[in-house]
């Protein structure tokens, strides 16, 4: 199972940076058509960033559209973010103090993330959003089973974390180690290189084309206004 999982790994990580770099590609030269890399003064205004802001940390648009679904989208997201920095410690060696001071809320924000995410998987089953793809589900359900077998190996499956720690970074560093014992672990970790590999990358590029947006809006209101 080692030697799989291994392979498998660096599988995942040439595919998803391929991935990255050709989605940065096709995105460049679409925004260089369209003209959202081209610089002026609304672009950096102070307003339209702080908007921005809102959109992206807050998710402002959908709070005043969906309150039921801001509510399980947004904490989601807070409590995924949680769990993902605390995981930074299997990736780090030494481990910084700021990332050592945040395991207790990412603990808990482990606990709250499955919840929040089957609260999502409800709302979308009874149909309170008609345009979500099978593939919004198809991540729903990884993102699930990733966090229902971290809270089974942290509660009742338990898995040498030392052991653990020096897997991850021996594959890092190309010098894989053994695997920690536990099939558990292994389903863990096989189905984190899954949601890495069907990770959307349009992440990546939100926040440039939320700013994008607010700009446009920002610059139809000024033409209105003056109309």
């Amino acid at each position: 199972m080692k030697i799989i999982l291994i392979l498998v790994a660096y599988l995942v990580y040439v595919i998803f940076w391929g991935r990255f770099f050709l989605h940065a590609l096709v995105w460049c030269r679409a925004s260089k058509e369209s003209g959202i890399l081209s610089v002026d003064t609304p672009h950096s205004s102070f307003k339209v960033c702080a908007l921005m802001a809102m959109d992206l940390i807050f998710f402002r648009r959908l709070f005043t559209t969906d309150k039921l679904a801001w509510l399980g989208s947004w904490t989601f997201h807070v409590t995924f973010f949680l769990v993902v920095l605390r995981h930074l410690k299997y990736f780090m060696n030494p481990v910084p103090g700021w990332i050592a001071c945040i395991q207790p809320v990412g603990l808990v924000a482990g606990y709250v993330l499955p919840v929040s995410l089957a609260y999502i998987f409800i709302l979308r089953i009874r149909g309170r959003d008609k345009y979500v793809s099978y593939y919004n589900f198809f991540l729903l359900g990884i993102l699930l089973l990733i966090s229902i077998t971290g809270l089974l190996m942290r509660n009742f499956f338990m898995v040498d974390v030392v052991a653990a720690k020096e897997f991850v970074l021996g594959i890092l560093a190309f010098s894989p180690v053994a695997m920690p014992g536990g099939f558990q672990f292994f389903i863990h970790f096989f189905l984190v290189l899954l949601l890495v590999l069907y990770l959307p990358l349009h992440i990546f590029t939100a926040p440039i084309v939320t700013m994008e947006a607010r700009r446009r809006e920002e610059g139809l209101n000024m033409v209105m206004h003056e109309k």
